[in-house]
């Protein structure tokens, strides 16, 4: 086992003011068996689906608009001819950023723009949670290039820095990532704060922070021509009366109805947003999460897959807050993994 740091790294402030930073949520677009990535023929248009990531949309996004290109490239196209994006997530931004290259010409169509998005409520750390898969090789390609790509942005003012994530288990969402993408996390003896000093585990990450990310995603399409034309769509009839013959379909739940996937559900999120702390460089996981970005610390770690709507419960938030704040006061029940009584909506990060 490897010795931590002897200075303490600094402890969060947890002093949480509803009034003044009020709880988010957003419903994560979760799909049984796998998230979907393949084409399927309408007709005369040609539907890439891109949906259906839970937690991971900001992780896999890249990968994701990669393997899209690949598709497309594939198919065949004309140069300049004109691609439907449906979707402004992140998702929707990085298959456009990407397709754009390709000299098509892209219109993203939505319902919503950032920051008005589901992937605008999510922590941004670099971990596929949440998401389930059926192609282990496709699934390990989509990870390696959307880390790589992620990776390409460090210091180029897209939100993007390199972490450790400390947790006191072993980390599932990590341990699924082959190796040469995050590396066997480091085995502490004791983990580097001043009342939290179980044994535990360092992970080498990526933060990305979506309301960086996105707006940046974002400009760069409006700067090279990219349309941003507002619609919804409710049925698959809607889509293929576009008048683009390629169209990439990152719908997220909208999918659930669109396309009469009943596999697509969603699972919701509530986030606590406490003032920004600077001196915060680390990233926590277990019993909850604490992110550190910019625009202020994130605290999370709930999974509800019994509700439909999208607003916050401020008790709910106060349970978060308190669970992941008794963690580092050192709490017996934390640290032995002993549960406290909490509402059955909440489910552990484990």
């Amino acid at each position: 086992m490897t010795n931590s740091s002897s200075a303490a790294l600094p402890d969060p402030d947890f002093f949480w003011d509803p009034n003044t930073n009020p709880p988010i949520a957003g419903l994560r677009p979760h799909r049984a068996q796998s998230y979907r990535l393949e084409p399927e023929i309408f007709g005369n248009k040609f539907v890439v689906h891109n949906y259906g990531h839970g937690g991971a949309g900001i992780t896999m996004s890249w990968g994701c608009a990669h393997e899209i290109v690949d598709i497309i490239s594939g198919h065949g196209f004309a140069q300049n001819e004109g691609v439907a994006v449906l979707g402004s997530g992140v998702m929707g931004l990085t298959a456009a950023t990407l397709l754009a290259q390709l000299d098509l010409h892209v219109t993203i169509y939505a319902k919503a723009f950032p920051p008005h998005t589901t992937s605008n409520v999510a922590g941004g750390q670099w971990a596929p949670s949440l998401v389930e898969h059926s192609d282990t090789q496709q699934f390990d390609r989509i990870l390696r290039r959307a880390f790589a790509t992620h990776s390409a942005k460090l210091g180029q003012g897209y939100g993007v820095s390199t972490r450790l994530n400390y947790t006191p288990h072993r980390s599932p969402n990590f341990d699924i990532v082959p190796r040469d993408v995050i590396p066997e996390p480091q085995l502490l003896n004791h983990l580097p704060f001043r009342r939290l000093t179980s044994s535990g585990f360092a992970y080498s990450t990526l933060l990305i922070e979506p309301p960086i990310f996105l707006a940046r995603l974002q400009n760069a399409l409006v700067t090279t021509g990219v349309q941003f034309i507002q619609r919804e769509f409710s049925h698959a009839t809607e889509v293929t009366a576009l008048d683009e013959n390629i169209i990439v379909d990152c719908t997220g739940l909208g999918a659930r109805d669109i396309w009469q996937d009943h596999l697509v559900h969603p699972v919701k999120g509530q986030l606590v947003i406490l003032p920004p702390q600077p001196a915060l460089q680390y990233l926590y996981s277990g019993h909850g999460y604490l992110f550190p970005r910019q625009d202020g610390v994130v605290v999370g770690g709930s999974e509800e897959a019994s509700f439909t709507d999208d607003k916050p419960d401020i008790q709910m938030c106060r349970t978060i807050i308190a669970r992941v704040k008794s963690v580092f006061e050192g709490s017996a029940h934390a640290l032995t993994g002993e549960m406290v009584p909490i509402p059955d909506w909440f489910i552990r990060n484990k």
